[in-house]
């Protein structure tokens, strides 16, 4: 029976719950530009929050334009992202410390909460800072992705082998 029982142990998959939060936020920043221009323009009861969500959505969208590097596997990082990245390494612990944008966008939509045509886009946000959130919980932290040079990719490209045989079939296949 011991024979059986294997000494290696399973692998358990880990949730980023970062990439999650870093996807939903900048959505939601996307989204709050979009309702907080149309609050501007049909000139609201209190649009001057507009202005105020019109310039938090720019923030969010420059904060959380950049992925963070992933613990297995490789992520793929989005175009020009490096602007924004050389933004967030400057800013330190603020920018790596996932807690820090917990707090921050918790109390940042709380003038948000204010409006009908923000109060949505202001839900989602703390929604997504709740999920910052669980990530904190978990030691998750910002990590810039480094950017792969062309050259460097096409020489890993050449050095890869073409198979030499064909992959191995069913004898079903083997017959037409």
């Amino acid at each position: 029976m011991n024979s059986m029982m294997s000494t290696t142990p399973l692998k358990i998959p880990v949730t980023e719950w970062a990439m999650w939060a870093n996807e939903h936020v900048l959505l939601t920043g996307y989204v709050l530009g979009l309702f907080s221009i149309l609050e501007i323009s049909f000139q609201f009861s209190l649009w001057p929050i507009g202005i105020y969500s019109l310039i938090l959505s720019i923030a969010l969208i420059v904060f959380e334009y950049p992925r963070s590097r992933k613990f297995v596997g490789k992520a793929r990082p989005r175009r020009w992202q490096q602007f924004p990245t050389a933004i967030l390494k400057r800013l330190g612990p603020f920018s790596r410390n996932y807690f820090f944008r917990f707090v921050a966008y918790v109390l940042l939509s709380i003038p948000c909460f204010l409006l009908i045509s923000t109060f949505v886009p202001a839900t989602s946000l703390v929604f997504g800072a709740f999920i910052y959130g669980v990530a904190a919980l978990y030691h998750e932290r910002w990590k810039p992705v480094e950017i792969v040079d062309v050259n460097d990719q096409q020489n890993l490209i050449q050095g890869v082998q073409s198979p030499t045989r064909p992959p191995p079939r069913e004898p079903i296949y083997n017959q037409i």
